[in-house]
C-alpha cells in the first residue's frame, strides 16, 4: 500500500512539472500581429508657416522692419500602400519628399528675385558640415532634418534633382567651398533661419 502511495505521489509530481513547463513555454511564445498603418482622409495635408522679421539697415535703426512669411503644405498619406513603398525604398522616399519641399522653397525664392536652386544647393552644401551629430537645440535639429539629404547611392532611374542635391550635399566640406560653388545665392538660408541676419547693423551718424 505504501509503495502505491509513493508511485502515485511521483506520478502527480511528474504531471505537475509537465504542466508548469508547458505553461512557461506558452508564456515565452513570441506574439506577432499584422503591421498597422495610420492613414488620413483623401486630400488631408499638414501646413507649416514660418514668419521672420528683421530690422533694416536704415538710419536711425529700429524704425523700419522687413517681414518674410513662408507657408508650405504637405499631403498626408491616404492609402496603406504608400507606407509599404516608404518602408521598402525608405531613402528614395525621403529624397522624393525633400525634392517636393525644396521645389516649393525654390519657387518662393525665385519670386523674391533670387536664384532659388542655387540657394537650396548652398544650404545643402552647408548643412553637411554645420550641424552636430546630435543637436540639443530644437530649431537647429529641425533644420538638420530638412537639409539632411540621404546619402545612399542614387539610382539612375531617380530624377535629375536627386543627383544634383546629392552632389551638392557631398561637396560641403567648408564655408569657402560652398561660397565658391554657389555664388549666385548672396545669403545662407541656414543663417537666415537661425536669425544671424536679424541683428541690427551698428551705423554711426556723421
Amino acid at each position: 500500500m505504501k509503495d502505491n502511495n509513493i508511485c502515485l505521489e511521483i506520478s502527480l509530481l511528474f504531471l505537475f512539472m509537465v504542466i508548469v513547463a508547458e505553461s512557461r513555454s506558452n508564456n515565452t511564445a513570441v506574439l506577432s500581429r499584422k503591421r498597422r498603418y495610420l492613414v488620413f482622409p483623401e486630400g488631408t495635408s499638414v501646413s507649416i508657416a514660418v514668419c521672420m522679421t528683421a530690422q533694416t539697415g536704415v538710419i536711425p535703426p529700429g524704425i523700419f522692419t522687413e517681414s518674410i512669411a513662408w507657408g508650405l503644405a504637405y499631403n498626408l498619406p491616404d492609402k496603406p500602400d504608400d507606407f509599404k513603398d516608404i518602408l521598402k525604398y525608405k531613402h528614395i522616399a525621403k529624397r522624393r519628399q525633400r525634392r517636393e519641399l525644396y521645389g516649393k522653397m525654390e519657387t518662393i525664392l525665385n519670386s523674391m528675385g533670387y536664384d532659388g536652386r542655387s540657394c537650396i544647393l548652398r544650404a545643402l552644401c552647408e548643412a553637411s558640415y554645420r550641424f552636430l551629430p546630435k543637436e540639443n537645440d530644437l530649431f537647429r535639429h529641425i533644420l538638420k532634418i530638412v537639409f539632411l539629404f540621404p546619402q545612399e547611392p542614387v539610382l539612375p532611374s531617380e530624377p535629375d534633382e536627386h543627383h544634383i542635391y546629392h552632389w551638392a550635399y557631398r561637396k560641403g566640406t567648408s564655408e569657402e567651398e560652398c561660397l565658391d560653388l554657389f555664388t549666385q545665392c548672396p545669403f545662407s538660408l541656414i543663417d537666415m533661419a537661425l536669425g544671424y541676419y536679424s541683428e541690427p547693423e551698428t551705423n554711426e551718424l556723421e
